[in-house]
This record gives C-alpha cells, sequence and structure tokens, in this order.
C-alpha cells in the first residue's frame, strides 16, 4: 500500500488510503479506474450510469430497445460485470464502492445487484437518500456513504437512519461550488451560499 501522511480511512473494519476515487459517468469509472485505486488501496469506485454502454454485446441486444424495464435490466447486468472484473483487478483485498444517483428511477435495482455482486460499499448522492438502510438490510457488511452538500440535508439523514438503528459509515461533503455533479444547489447564485461552506457544515455536524 501506498504510504499516506493523512489519517487512514476505516471503514467497515478495513484500513484504507484516505482516498474516494469519485464515480464519474458515463463510463469513466468503471471497473479499469475502480479496480486500479483499489489494487493500490484506496476506495475504487463504479458509476452505475448506463454501464450497458460499455458491453458491445448488450448494447447490440438494447440499441433499439425502448422498454425502460428492459434497459435498466441490461444496467444490471452490466453493472454485475464491472464489479466482477473490478474485482479481478484488486482482488479480494480491494475495497469497491458503487455510485447510485438516488434521481434514478431505477436506484433500488442498482443498490441491490450492487450489494449481491459483491461491492463493499454504496455511495448515494443525487438526493436524499432515506431509504438506503432499508435497501441493504441483508448486507450488513456493505458500507454506507451518503454525499450531501449542507447541515440540513446531514441532519435530516442522521434523523431518518438512526429511527432505522443505522448510521452513516462516512458522509461526503460536496461544494456545489468546487464539485460537479448533483449536488443541493438549484440555482447557479445559490453555490456562494454560506451554508455550503465547509466550515459551517463542519461545525454544525
Amino acid at each position: 500500500m501506498i504510504e499516506s501522511f493523512f489519517p487512514m480511512l476505516n471503514l467497515k473494519g478495513r484500513s484504507l488510503l484516505p482516498i474516494i476515487q469519485g464515480g464519474m459517468g458515463i463510463g469513466i469509472s468503471a471497473h479499469s479506474l475502480a479496480g486500479a485505486v483499489a489494487k493500490e488501496g484506496a476506495v475504487g469506485t463504479i458509476a452505475s450510469v448506463e454501464l450497458r454502454r460499455l458491453h458491445p454485446d448488450i448494447m447490440e441486444r438494447t440499441r433499439n430497445c425502448r422498454d425502460h424495464d428492459k434497459l435498466a435490466a441490461s444496467n444490471l447486468e452490466a453493472l454485475d460485470r464491472e464489479i466482477k472484473a473490478a474485482r479481478d483487478i484488486c482482488d479480494t483485498a480491494g475495497f469497491i464502492a458503487v455510485n447510485v444517483m438516488k434521481a434514478l428511477k431505477h436506484y433500488a435495482d442498482l443498490v441491490r445487484q450492487a450489494c449481491i455482486s459483491g461491492a463493499n460499499a454504496i455511495i448515494m448522492g443525487a438526493g436524499l437518500p432515506f431509504d438506503l438502510p432499508d435497501l441493504v438490510r441483508d448486507f450488513d457488511d456493505v458500507a454506507l456513504i451518503p454525499i450531501l452538500s449542507e447541515e440540513r440535508g446531514v441532519r435530516a439523514v442522521l434523523k431518518k437512519w438512526m429511527r432505522k438503528n443505522r448510521l452513516p459509515d462516512a458522509i461526503v461533503i460536496e461544494h456545489p461550488r468546487y464539485a460537479g455533479g448533483h449536488l443541493g444547489a438549484t440555482r447557479m447564485e445559490e453555490v456562494n451560499d454560506s451554508k455550503f461552506d465547509f466550515s459551517h457544515v463542519f461545525e454544525a455536524i
């Protein structure tokens, strides 16, 4: 493992380099990148969006498909392949996470497939993941990591999860001014709101 000058990241009894490789879709954060990062002792992340596009045989079957349920099923098949391919790179010692966007219609199916296929963690953004503990109830060894942007969202998630006797294994705090993706700001002028300042969020939680 690469030497780190920062404190190690402890997730589910594992001591990892304090690096969580981000989930970048479509097809950037797939098995090759995630497996390589995990092999070095950090958290490798597979972005779960439209992974079928990385598999020519699946694309051949679904290229002209307009059935959303069939397309969703093909992405589950691709996710299973990607997790297993990442595992081939990093072996069982590697820590593989799957990034799932709450805003997706079939997000729950993606979460369950990730767990079944052997993911070590679910990282969820693009919405408040209130039901995530319910989706992984049969997978106690899977770490849950919500992506949040401000104090109100953190408090809301913690309140809901505590009722389910579950707490996040980690929380990713992303500032909408500096991080790309589906974050807490709905208008451009909001990105400078002080409620997103790291100092404010960290002090509050």
